[in-house]
């Protein structure tokens, strides 16, 4: 039995042997989604009727529907600078994307609008003969890629996301201990 056992091995290792290659693979790094912000400004004086209908017609342009993506920094009179936060926040904007600068009493108010673009990278195209795996990883790898840019709502996400705290793996590692004690105590 012991016999069988080793020729098994011996064949085993003599047909994986002949599967491993030490030329180099070459993989090509994927094509990078960049990042481009939008940015328009806005100088108020006032904020009588006609202003405020000037900044909420602002804000809806430059975020072109895409209020949650509008990123507000607002420095002047801290007076004006309280009302377009206001009105900021009436039309949906995110507080956490509206921020106070270099506050003062009286003057204008000026109001820096951002909007961040992905742009995707352009894929090959899937037509033509497949000839290895190579030839479809690429182009799937890439429309993920352009998927994702698509879709994500920050595109400053993709570069650094500093909403997402580090965890502790310690204490995601808990269940998975929990249940293999649990599963070892009903064997005995």
């Amino acid at each position: 039995m012991t016999l069988r056992i080793k020729v098994l091995l011996v064949a085993l290792t003599a047909s994986a042997s002949g599967c491993t290659s030490t030329a180099p693979i070459y993989v090509e790094p994927p094509a990078p989604i960049l990042i481009r912000p939008e940015t328009t400004v806005l100088i108020l004086k006032s904020l009588r009727a006609s202003e405020r209908q000037r900044l909420r017609v602002f804000l809806d342009r430059t975020s072109s529907g895409r209020r949650d993506a509008l990123h507000l920094l607002i420095w002047g009179s801290s007076r004006l600078s309280a009302e377009v936060v206001h009105q900021a926040r009436q039309m949906g904007i995110d507080t956490d994307n509206i921020h106070l600068l270099d506050q003062h009493d009286g003057g204008a108010v000026q109001v820096e609008a951002t909007v961040y673009h992905a742009r995707p990278p352009a894929c090959p195209s899937y037509s033509g003969p497949l000839l290895s795996d190579k030839s479809f990883e690429e182009p799937l790898g890439c429309s993920t890629r352009r998927n994702l840019a698509a879709m994500v709502n920050d595109p400053r996400d993709l570069i650094d996301n500093k909403a997402v705290k580090p965890s502790d793996g310690e204490r995601a590692a808990i269940p998975v201990a929990t249940y293999r004690t649990f599963g070892a105590g009903k064997g005995q």
